[in-house]
């Protein structure tokens, strides 16, 4: 028997049905994991950006490196309180709007060519689809015109819910909005399906853990 093993399993075990105790209602056990969460969590990141970041920068500031003092300047001017009626107050905006700008600058470029030009790519396919010998693929056919069908309906749905359009436009606009619940849909039930496994998971962990012979 392999005591530290068992031990920090036993500590896992109190911890899961703790927290699966406020399922039921708050209690002082729930209460005391979830702090207990929030404390090391809290405490784990400030060890990691203290000995990744504050302590790096303050040795390079004692070499020379000076510049490094701008950003761990502008880092401490985000904890300045934001209800303060002094004028310096207002300089918290500053390392946060460059924060904003930077953060939309990467990540703009990256959405648009992970999504929108990806799926701008998979729909321009050909409608029918052919293998080497010039045969008729129905499988890739029927998705290659379920893909068109959806990306024009679910457009026309968009334009469909701010203007007063033709008949034409508000029929191809419900097809659309049956392609955007089924994305909602999907959306959910992965999300839903994906708590299971983990809550599946944590149950299995508890009855093996509760085989442990002391």
């Amino acid at each position: 028997m392999n005591i530290l093993t068992d031990l920090g399993t036993i500590i896992a075990l109190i911890l899961t049905i703790a927290v699966f105790s406020g399922f039921f209602k708050p209690n002082p056990f729930y209460r005391f994991a979830e702090s207990l969460l929030i404390g090391v969590s809290a405490g784990y990141f400030a060890a990691i950006w203290y000995f990744s970041i504050i302590k790096p920068a303050y040795q390079s500031a004692q070499n020379g490196d000076l510049l490094i003092l701008i950003p761990l300047i502008a880092g401490f001017l985000l904890f300045i309180p934001s209800n303060s009626g002094k004028n310096y107050s207002k300089l918290r905006l500053l390392p946060a709007a460059f924060i904003v700008i930077v953060t939309l600058a990467i990540n703009i470029p990256i959405y648009f060519t992970a999504f929108l030009q990806e799926m701008i790519r998979t729909s321009v396919i050909p409608l029918f689809a052919l293998d080497s010998n010039g045969n008729l693929q129905i499988d890739t056919t029927i998705n290659s015109v379920l893909s068109i069908v959806c990306v024009i309906s679910t457009l026309m749905f968009l334009v469909a819910r701010h203007k007063n359009p033709g008949r034409f436009i508000n029929i191809t606009g419900e097809i659309g909005r049956f392609y955007v619940l089924i994305a909602i849909g999907s959306a959910f039930a992965y999300t839903l399906l994906s708590r299971l496994i983990l809550f599946m998971g944590k149950i299995e962990f508890i009855i093996n853990a509760a085989k442990i012979k002391f």
